[in-house]
């Protein structure tokens, strides 16, 4: 029954046809392009970061998020005594390291409190490093997550 099956499906092809597609050839990118400044990366070779790496984000946050402002503001869950929030900042890197675009990308689903002290740390953050694709500097997507851990 197989080879039967196989001989049908060929038959049903219309005479000279092919299998193949035509794909129009690449053009190669240019140096000075311009229309893909605007061009935002969710992929990259290299994501962008900020600078110092991890260690220096461990210490911009303990420097500038401040949770104590915000405890006595977000709503525990009953029975709960250590209570987590991870806020994920959705925002793009500029290709000059600026920042644009941010929010959080589950506001939702945590509490309005956290959200918003994450979204302000990264507002105030420095330039980052942007991302790089092709050896070139690009506009690229960046999720950040940020956990806060509360104490009662």
């Amino acid at each position: 029954m197989k080879p039967f099956l196989v001989l049908l499906l060929i038959a049903m092809l219309p005479p000279g046809s092919t299998m193949a597609q035509d794909v129009p050839p690449l053009t190669p990118l240019r140096a000075d392009s311009t229309k893909d400044l605007n061009i935002i990366f969710s992929k990259v070779e290299v994501e962008a970061g900020f600078p110092g790496g991890d260690e220096g984000w461990r210490q911009y946050l303990m420097k500038n998020l401040h949770p104590e402002k915000i405890v006595d503001l977000v709503k525990f869950p009953r029975g709960k005594k250590p209570f987590k929030q991870t806020v994920i900042v959705k925002f793009i890197v500029l290709r000059d390291g600026t920042l644009a675009e941010i929010s959080a990308e589950n506001y939702d689903q945590v509490d309005p409190y956290c959200a918003d002290q994450a979204i302000k740390v990264i507002k105030k953050s420095p330039n980052w490093i942007p991302a790089y694709q092709n050896g070139r500097k690009v506009n690229a997507i960046r999720r950040q997550p940020i956990t806060f851990v509360f104490e009662r």
